[in-house]
C-alpha cells in the first residue's frame, strides 16, 4: 500500500512538473513570436525583459544578449524605466556567467538612471545591485552597507518583497561566515513567504525562493559543521531547482551536497553529485566559475580514492575552463567594447535628435517672438499717428479758435482804450492778461505740435525766445549748445517742462538780476541733458524768503523732468541756475 501510494505521488509530481515546464516553454515561444513580429517599442523592450529573466539562470548568454538588445531599444525611445530595466537584466545575466567586473561597471551605469526616476523598485534594485557585485568580489562590508539600505526599503515600503530580501541576506551572511546571521535570516524569509497568499499563487517565484533560502540555510549549517540540517536543506535547494529548470541553483546545491559527502568521507555520493552537474548540457560554456568549482572538487576525490588518471582528467578540465574563462573574459571584453560602441552611437543619435529638437524649438520661440515685437511695434507705430493726429487736432483747435478769440479781445481792449479813457488802468491790466495768455497759448500750441518732437526745434525757440528778451533789455546773451542735442528726442511733457524751466530762468535774470550778460549752456553727458544759466547780475540770499511765483515754478518745473536743480546766487556776484534730467 505504502509502495503504490508512494507511485501515485511520483506520478502527480512528474505531471506537475511537466505541466509547468510545457506553461513556460509555451509562454517563451510566444515571446519570441512576439519579437518576430513587434516592432520597436515598449512592448517589444518588454518582450526582450521577459525573455532575459527566463532565459537568465539556464541560459545566461542569451539572457544577456536580449537585455542589451532591450537597453539599445530603450535608450532609442528616451524611456528610463526600460532603461532601467534593462541595466538589471543585464546584471542579472552577467552574474551567472561570472563575469564579475562587468557586473560592477553595470552596477555604477544603473545609479544615475534610478536617481532620474527616484521609485521605490529603482532604489531598491540599484542598491541590490551594488551589493550582489561587491559580493562577488568577496568585499562584505561594502556587499553589506548596500544590502542593507534594501532591507530598509523593503520593511517600511514593500513587504511582498521580503522573502526574497530576508533570503538573499542569508545567503551575504553564510558567504561571510556569519552563520547564526545566516540562519535568523533564511528562518525570517521562510516566514514572510508563508504568510505571502499572493505569492504562493505565482508557482515559478515560489520554487525561486524556496531554492535560494533553502541553499543560503544549508550553506549556514555546512559552515557549522551541522551536515545533516546541511544535506537536508541543499536538497530541497536541488528539487526547487530542478523543477523550474533553474539550472544555476542546480548546480550550486549539486556542488554544496558533493562538498558536504567529501568532508563526511561519502566520497562516491560526492562524484555522483558532481557528475550530475558535469551531466547538464552546455554547463561548463554557460556557467564556467560552478563547474571550475565542481572540476576541482572531483579531481580531490579521486586523489583521495588513489585514482590518478580520473584526478588528472579532472584537474586538465579544471585548467581546460580556466583557460575558457580567459578567453571568454577577453571575448567578453572585445563584445563589452562593441556594445559599447553601440551605445555612444546610440547616445550620439539620441542627442543628435535631442538638438535638433532644441533647435525646432528655439527658432518656434524666435519665430513667436519676433512676431510679437513686429505686432507691438505695428501698434505702437499706430498708436504713434493716432496721437500725432489728435495733437495736431488740438494744435489747430487752439491756435485757429483760442487764439483768434483772444486776437479779438486784443483788438476791441484797444479800441475800448479810445472810446474809454477813464477805464484805462483797467483796459491796460487787460490787455497784458491777453497778452499774457496769448504767449502761454502760443508755447501750449508749439508743445503739442509733433513736428516740434525733435531737440532741435527746441534749441532754436529757446534761443530765441531768450535773444528777443535780452535785446529788449540790452543785455548781452551767449547761448552755446552741443551738436549731438540736434538728434535727441524728448516726450512732450519732457519738452514742455524743460521750455517753461528756461523761460522762467530767462525772465528771472533779465528782469531782476540788472545783469549785463546772461550765458546759456546746454550739453548731454552720457543719458542725460544738463542745462546751466548764468548772470553776472546783483544775485539775492538763497536762504531768504521769495515773492511771487518765480522760485516756486522753477521747483515744479524740475520735480516733473524727475531732474536735479539747484540754484547757486550771491550777492554782487551773479547767479546759476543748473538743471539735470535723463532722456526717457
Amino acid at each position: 500500500m505504502r509502495q503504490r501510494f508512494k507511485h501515485i505521488i511520483i506520478m502527480f509530481y512528474c505531471l506537475f512538473v511537466t505541466h509547468f515546464l510545457h506553461a513556460q516553454s509555451s509562454r517563451i515561444d510566444s515571446l519570441k513570436k512576439a519579437l518576430t513580429l513587434g516592432k520597436a517599442d515598449a512592448n517589444k523592450i518588454n518582450a526582450l525583459l521577459d525573455l532575459c529573466n527566463s532565459y537568465r539562470f539556464s541560459y545566461p548568454d542569451s539572457s544577456l544578449g536580449w537585455a542589451r538588445q532591450a537597453l539599445l531599444l530603450a535608450q532609442k525611445i528616451k524611456n528610463d524605466t526600460l532603461i532601467f530595466w534593462s541595466y538589471v537584466g543585464i546584471g542579472s545575466s552577467l552574474y551567472p556567467l561570472g563575469n564579475f567586473s562587468a557586473e560592477l561597471d553595470n552596477a555604477y551605469k544603473l545609479q544615475p538612471v534610478s536617481k532620474r526616476l527616484n521609485t521605490l523598485f529603482s532604489r531598491g534594485y540599484s542598491s541590490g545591485s551594488m551589493s550582489d557585485a561587491y559580493l562577488n568580489f568577496g568585499e562584505y562590508n561594502t556587499c553589506l552597507y548596500y544590502w542593507r539600505k534594501v532591507v530598509y526599503i523593503c520593511e517600511r515600503e514593500a513587504p511582498r518583497e521580503l522573502p526574497a530580501v530576508y533570503g538573499n541576506s542569508a545567503y551575504i551572511f553564510a558567504r561571510a561566515n556569519q552563520f547564526d546571521s545566516a540562519l535568523f535570516y533564511g528562518k525570517k524569509a521562510f516566514n514572510e513567504l508563508s504568510k505571502n497568499d499572493d505569492l504562493k499563487k505565482d508557482i515559478y517565484n515560489i520554487h525561486f525562493y524556496n531554492s535560494n533560502i533553502s541553499e543560503a540555510i544549508g550553506e549556514a549549517f555546512a559552515g557549522m559543521m551541522k551536515f545533516d540540517s546541511a544535506l537536508y536543506y541543499c536538497h530541497i535547494s536541488l528539487q526547487h531547482a530542478e523543477i523550474i529548470d533553474m539550472r544555476f541553483n542546480t548546480i550550486d546545491a549539486s556542488n554544496a551536497i558533493a562538498k558536504i559527502y567529501k568532508k563526511q568521507g561519502l566520497n562516491d555520493s560526492a562524484i555522483f553529485y558532481c557528475k550530475k552537474v558535469l551531466s547538464l548540457d552546455g554547463a561548463p560554456k554557460r556557467y564556467p566559475i560552478s563547474v571550475l568549482k565542481t572540476a576541482t572538487i572531483l579531481a580531490s576525490l579521486f586523489e583521495i580514492k588513489k585514482e590518478p588518471d580520473s584526478s588528472l582528467k579532472y584537474m586538465h578540465l579544471a585548467s581546460d575552463i580556466k583557460d575558457s574563462v580567459y578567453s571568454r573574459e577577453k571575448t567578453s571584453a572585445f563584445q563589452n567594447i562593441i556594445f559599447k560602441n553601440k551605445e555612444k552611437e546610440n547616445e550620439i543619435s539620441i542627442a543628435t535628435e535631442k538638438l535638433r529638437s532644441q533647435y525646432r524649438m528655439y527658432f518656434l520661440i524666435a519665430a513667436f517672438i519676433a512676431i510679437i515685437i513686429i505686432a507691438a511695434i505695428i501698434i505702437r507705430n499706430r498708436r504713434i499717428k493716432q496721437l500725432q493726429i489728435i495733437r495736431n487736432s488740438i494744435a489747430d483747435d487752439l491756435h485757429d479758435d483760442i487764439g483768434s478769440t483772444l486776437s479779438s479781445i486784443s483788438i476791441m481792449n484797444e479800441l475800448a482804450k479810445v472810446k474809454s479813457p477813464e477805464a484805462l488802468p483797467l483796459l491796460t491790466s487787460i490787455g497784458e492778461s491777453t497778452a499774457a495768455i496769448q504767449e502761454n497759448m502760443s508755447d501750449i500750441v508749439w508743445t503739442v505740435n509733433p513736428n516740434n518732437d525733435h531737440f532741435e526745434n527746441l534749441l532754436q525757440r529757446m534761443q530765441l525766445f531768450a535773444t528777443e528778451i535780452s535785446d529788449a533789455k540790452n543785455i548781452r546773451l551767449e547761448f552755446n549748445s552741443d551738436a549731438s542735442l540736434n538728434n535727441a528726442r524728448l516726450s512732450m511733457k519732457q519738452r514742455k517742462n524743460l521750455y517753461l524751466f528756461f523761460k522762467e530762468a530767462i525772465n528771472n535774470a533779465a528782469k531782476h538780476s540788472g545783469a549785463k550778460k546772461i550765458t546759456v549752456r546746454i550739453y548731454k553727458k552720457d543719458t542725460a541733458i544738463e542745462i546751466q544759466i548764468n548772470d553776472d547780475g546783483s544775485g539775492f540770499n538763497t536762504s531768504g524768503s521769495f515773492n511771487g511765483n518765480g522760485m516756486s515754478s522753477l521747483k515744479k518745473r524740475s520735480d516733473e523732468l524727475n531732474a536735479v536743480y539747484y540754484i547757486n546766487s550771491q550777492i554782487n556776484s551773479g547767479t546759476t541756475a543748473q538743471l539735470k534730467f535723463k532722456i526717457t
